[in-house]
């Protein structure tokens, strides 16, 4: 397997030498990350309820296709919630550790 093709499915920032991101930047860049996710599964979620709506209208015969947007909105978001509950769990794990 060649590696490059990986390295152009998912862009990796790699720091410049003797320079490492700030606490404030990186904090930045994972609050834009998570904001970012969040959209994604809202707009899959608007999506999913549109075309359900479509559906019911008459206006798309598909079945297959409001099947999987709610299935991918589904999973989306019980990929979010256990995402969600992981971080509250460790930051709980952190809070009991003695100092």
């Amino acid at each position: 397997m060649d590696i490059n093709v990986l390295s152009q499915a998912v862009p990796v920032k790699m720091p410049v030498a003797n320079k490492m991101p700030t606490t404030a930047e990186v904090t930045k860049e994972f609050g834009a990350f998570l904001t970012d996710a969040m959209n994604q599964v809202n707009q899959a979620q608007v999506e999913s309820a549109n075309l359900a709506d479509k559906f019911a209208a008459g206006e798309i015969t598909d079945l297959h296709q409001l099947t999987v947007a709610g299935q991918k909105a589904s999973v989306m978001l019980q990929m979010t919630m256990q995402v969600r509950n992981k971080v509250i769990e460790s930051y709980q794990e952190i809070m009991r550790m003695p100092i």
